[in-house]
């Protein structure tokens, strides 16, 4: 475990030390990314403003759900995007290359590639946890509540996107049908928790844990709910194992395409 820990971390570096080398284009993709998701703030707050309060959410929980996603979103898309490549990996037969790796497999995918415009997911989703600290005036407790809860929405994000991703191991040309898995739980993520009720918020929990990424984490902390900590906690788990699951299943099933695609 230690040794897959060092490895995806030295990837890691050599990924963002050579992505920083085109200074101009890393910082554009970072503030150009910022920008974009604060228009999805702006968008919630003016319909909050609107329509009002629905079922006990407001602006400043708009704020705590955009960090939370933002943040999941960023951390696991810059540090692991080699995930959105597989159907690209699979499909050209460049996959071979990470099966005679002596490293654990899915990191080597994983830590593969860097996508520089995830990290202004990672600024953007700091500040906006920040702000809704502040806003929201949370206690010392709470504060606690928050990193743990945004370790649990890594793990869940993570989770889905191999999932999703490992569905390219079933089809021949698999980005269209990969992508739509993931934006199927991509999309709730960006809706507010008062908007799931009853079916759909069992759906949303459980079956595709969207909300398990953002909008509970923000209920568990204004409200304190320890139950439903225990409950995303649990569900965050039982997802991460049946991701590593589903990936090996789909390894299993691999042919290799022979194109002799070996490099980088």
């Amino acid at each position: 475990m230690m040794k897959e820990l060092r490895f995806a971390l030295y990837a890691i570096k050599k990924n963002i030390q050579s992505s920083a080398e085109l200074r101009t284009s890393f910082l554009t993709n970072v503030v150009g990314m910022a920008i974009n998701n604060t228009a999805f703030i702006i968008i919630w707050i003016f319909f909050v403003k609107s329509v009002g309060v629905i079922n006990g959410w407001t602006a400043i929980d708009i704020i705590g759900l955009m960090g939370f996603g933002a943040l999941s979103y960023g951390i696991v898309f810059s540090t692991g995007a080699g995930i959105r490549k597989l159907a690209d990996y699979v499909a050209s037969g460049s996959f071979d290359r990470f099966m005679i790796s002596p490293k654990n497999l899915l990191v080597r995918v994983a830590t593969s590639s860097f996508n520089a415009s995830a990290i202004g997911d990672i600024v953007f989703g700091v500040a906006c946890i920040s702000i809704y600290g502040v806003l929201a005036q949370i206690s010392v407790a709470q504060i606690f509540l928050v990193v743990l809860l945004v370790l649990i929405s890594i793990i869940v994000f993570l989770a889905v996107a191999i999932t999703a991703y490992s569905a390219s191991f079933l089809f021949v040309d698999a980005n269209a049908a990969t992508s739509s898995i993931f934006e199927l739980f991509m999309t709730p993520t960006l809706f507010h928790g008062g908007a799931f009720q009853g079916a759909t918020r069992f759906v949303f929990t459980f079956l595709i844990p969207s909300l398990v990424v953002g909008a509970l984490p923000v209920e568990i902390v204004k409200n304190m709910s320890f139950g439903q900590l225990a409950v995303i906690a649990i569900v965050a788990v039982l997802w991460f194992l049946f991701s590593l699951k589903l990936f090996s299943a789909g390894v299993k099933k691999y042919e290799s395409s022979n194109f002799m695609t070996f490099g980088n």
